[in-house]
């Protein structure tokens, strides 16, 4: 395709007031809405509601920049100040104030998906020596069955290429890039790899509120860390910037020799960071090519305190490397349910601690929560922002893992989790404790099962299996609900103690009925047994179970009669 074929229309979609966001409204229909109607009438819509949970959390980041940039000031490293704020949004009707109607009106025209001088998110002339343009697969994720004829895109809506132009701003994968005429790091027309999207970093984390409003506003801390003071005037979204140009940006703080320890100014210039330079090409009212070339590096290893929205660990290379103390970002793993990872999005009050020479005393906190959590839990403070701790919140996490040398995407892993706020609030450490400690039996019993498994298969066979991985993912799956049930039953009224002796007892019951439906599936060898020469003992498939049931005992302690009792009748 040559560029002078690719656009021949000028007409502008503004994404203010053109409707591109796909929410889920209050009567459970799906429709496209602008950033006007999602700000205004955020509460007449359940949530953003677009296929790919990775759209929804960089379209989340877009609307959450402009609340940041809107109520931005130098007094809110003050706590009381941030907590006045955040009331006054949560108790007001609608979060298009006149505040924000200012704001949009004098930035309106940096809005224009296909404005010629100022286009959203893009570089308008951006272009290669030769006048190339790209096919749209370039910009579309290629994960997940929505995605399968993503080869045969040949045009896109302007609604859904501004969704996908938002997507690949936030998480487009590495490798070989356009080279864009003007950019210096250009060598034989091929511009070479500057590394993921942001968001592609993050184990993205969002609190759901009962709609779009609560959604936004339990995302919204505006409270400044030590981090950030000072800097509240320089933090600008990509649209307030001059337009940018096919070169990256030339500041101080951009050190070419180590981009990874580039800091954004704040919140919101990471919101919208451009990774990327990208042009869209148009015929009619079609996008019909795109242009990706590299854009700002992001510097990965420096955004804690900044970055709001994801877990931190503690890094040890990175922080030998850059001689002071470093967190990363923490992603979701696939396959893993959210609650498996349930220490790392609760506010901590006595973090598990990790050996660093960059700690006061030799250790550092080997994980922290995301800031939105840790600002959650100050408004539960005393109920001091007026919500209420029989409230539930729907935690939802979202990572996008990619390909080798991540030049390409992998899968994306998204769970959600309802709890109660009480697991927030400052005052409850118990519960959040009772909450770590049933991960923790859970785990521990995921481990005995798989190893009692293959102590059959080495009893059938004489050879162990390399790794027990199935039965413990059919363990998980079998403890899944039962552990999401049992969570929301931790409230202020329960004591702690109690309620993790009943979740041991649903683990002993579950493991057990795990553990006989594997005994009822070995071989009549496996009974006989095989002599095992390093333990000098043969292990048969009894002697397997009678060991696995004391392992058992060890972790969730002994059988009360009545409860063995139970069991057997219940099992008659």
């Amino acid at each position: 395709m040559s560029e002078n074929t690719a656009e021949t229309d000028v007409s502008k979609f503004n994404l203010l007031t053109e409707p591109w966001i796909t929410v889920l409204d209050q009567q459970g229909v799906e429709r496209d809405i602008s950033i006007h109607e999602a700000l205004e009438n955020g509460e007449e819509y359940q949530r953003l509601a677009d296929p790919l949970e990775t759209t929804n959390f960089a379209i989340l980041r877009i609307l959450l920049a402009i609340l940041y940039r809107v109520w931005d000031a130098d007094d809110l490293d003050d706590e009381d100040t941030a907590l006045e704020l955040w009331q006054s949004l949560w108790e007001a009707p609608t979060l298009l104030s006149d505040e924000v109607k200012s704001y949009l009106d004098e930035w309106s025209y940096r809005f224009n998906l296909r404005d010629p001088e100022y286009p959203f998110f893009q570089v308008p002339d951006l272009h290669t020596s030769k006048n190339s343009v790209g096919d749209l697969a370039l910009l579309i994720p290629d994960v997940g069955a929505l995605f399968s004829m993503r080869t045969e895109v040949s045009e896109l809506t302007a609604t859904e290429a501004a969704r996908a132009l938002v997507h690949c701003q936030a998480y487009d994968f590495s490798g070989i890039k356009s080279g864009a005429v003007g950019d210096d790091r250009v060598k034989g027309g091929r511009g070479y790899p500057i590394g993921i999207g942001w968001a592609g970093w993050l184990g993205g984390t969002v609190l759901h509120g009962d709609n779009l409003k609560e959604t936004l506003l339990l995302n919204f801390a505006p409270q400044h860390g030590p981090e950030l003071a000072g800097h509240s005037g320089d933090d600008l979204p990509i649209w307030e910037l001059p337009q940018l140009t096919s070169s990256a940006r030339k500041e101080p703080r951009f050190d070419p020799k180590s981009p990874e320890r580039t800091r954004a100014t704040g919140p919101v210039e990471l919101l919208t960071w451009p990774q990327r330079r990208i042009r869209l090409f148009w015929k009619d009212e079609k996008a019909i090519g795109v242009l990706i070339s590299n854009g700002d590096p992001v510097g990965y290893t420096r955004q804690y305190g900044v970055e709001k929205m994801t877990p931190w660990r503690y890094s040890d290379p990175q922080s030998k490397k850059a001689k002071t103390l470093v967190y990363m970002p923490r992603a979701f793993d696939p396959g893993r349910a959210l609650w498996r990872s349930l220490s790392g999005i609760l506010p901590l009050a006595r973090a598990q601690q990790a050996k660093s020479k960059f700690g006061a005393n030799g250790t550092v906190d080997a994980s922290k929560p995301p800031k939105t959590v840790e600002w959650l839990s100050t408004l539960l403070l005393d109920g001091q922002a007026g919500i209420d701790e029989s409230k539930r919140i729907r935690v939802s996490t979202v990572s996008m893992s990619y390909g080798s040398q991540s030049s390409s995407y992998g899968t994306i892993a998204t769970d959600s989790l309802s709890i109660g706020t009480a697991l927030l609030a400052p005052e409850q450490e118990d519960l959040r404790e009772a909450a770590r400690s049933g991960v923790e039996l859970s785990d521990q019993v995921a481990w005995e099962t798989g190893n009692f498994y293959r102590k059959l298969v080495f009893a059938g066979s004489g050879e162990f299996p390399s790794d027990a991985d199935d039965i413990r993912s059919r363990f998980y799956a079998a403890i899944d609900v039962p552990f999401r049930e049992w969570l929301l039953t931790l409230t202020p009224s329960v004591v702690p103690s109690t309620a993790i002796d009943v979740w041991q007892k649903t683990l002993r019951t579950t493991a057990e009925r795990v553990g006989r439906d594997l005994l009822d599936d070995v071989s009549p060898q496996a009974w006989a047994g095989r002599w095992h020469a390093d333990s000098k003992f043969r292990i048969t498939a009894g002697s397997a179970h009678l060991q696995f049931r004391r392992n058992l005992t060890k972790i969730l302690g002994q059988v009360n009669p009545v409860d063995r009792n139970n069991e057997k009748e219940g099992s008659s």
